[in-house]
């Protein structure tokens, strides 16, 4: 009488069923795991031993020990001479020193044709992530975009004050991307169709945007329930 269910409960569809289940709880480590292994990759294809930087940071470390070429302890000393001076270097610059630095670098390599005109805006973006500034990202203001024909979408104030277009106010509004919010579009769009949201903060909407839509917070829903 027994043996019929459990030859039901192991049925080969039940089986395929649970294997699915328990891929799909996995997913996420796995697809962890794959990521990681592709940066680990990256990163040593273009500082490993065998790399072009890894060859000049193992001629680097010969000059302090008799290894072969190839060799594993030139190579580690070369990475301890470029630790140790970035390390120094970010010592030097915490104090009133680091805006006199950043300025003598922006001047000799931003005048280099070619190279400043690469060299200007990563600076800007990249000092515009950290520090003092990373703070001010955060303060933006969270607003809803309307695009008319019922499409609106989540973006952020870029700047509260506006822009005169053509005798139209217009706002500057950042239109991030899923999942890294970071990047994305800069729109002009007029006043009047730029709504802030003050209950939601940067961080719901970079998380909102980072899972694709699909953990919206309660305070949008809240939101777009008052419209």
């Amino acid at each position: 009488m027994n043996e019929q269910p459990a030859r039901s409960r192991l049925s080969p569809m039940r089986l395929v069923g649970a294997f699915l289940t328990g891929l799909a709880f996995l997913a996420p480590l796995l697809l962890t795991a794959i990521v990681l292994s592709w940066v680990a990759a990256q990163i040593v294809a273009f500082v490993g031993p065998d790399s072009f930087v890894g060859h000049i940071l193992s001629a680097g470390g010969r000059l302090f020990v008799d290894d072969p070429e190839g060799g594993l302890i030139s190579f580690a000393i070369g990475w301890a001479l470029v630790l140790g001076f970035i390390t120094a270097l970010g010592l030097l610059v915490r104090d009133r020193a680091k805006k006199v630095l950043e300025d003598w670098v922006d001047r000799s390599i931003g005048s280099i044709p070619l190279l400043g005109n690469v060299y200007r805006p990563v600076a800007q973006l990249v000092r515009s992530v950290s520090g003092q500034k990373a703070e001010e990202m955060s303060a933006m203001a969270v607003c809803r975009v309307e695009f008319g024909g019922g499409v609106d979408t989540i973006a952020f104030l870029a700047s509260p004050d506006p822009i005169d277009v053509e005798g139209v106010p217009s706002l500057l509004v950042l239109i991030p991307t899923a999942p890294v919010p970071i990047g994305g579009a800069l729109l002009l769009v007029a006043a009047t169709k730029v709504h802030v949201l003050p209950d939601m903060k940067f961080d719901d909407i970079a998380r909102l945007y980072l899972t694709m839509g699909m953990t919206p917070p309660p305070q949008l829903k809240a939101a777009l329930a008052r419209r």
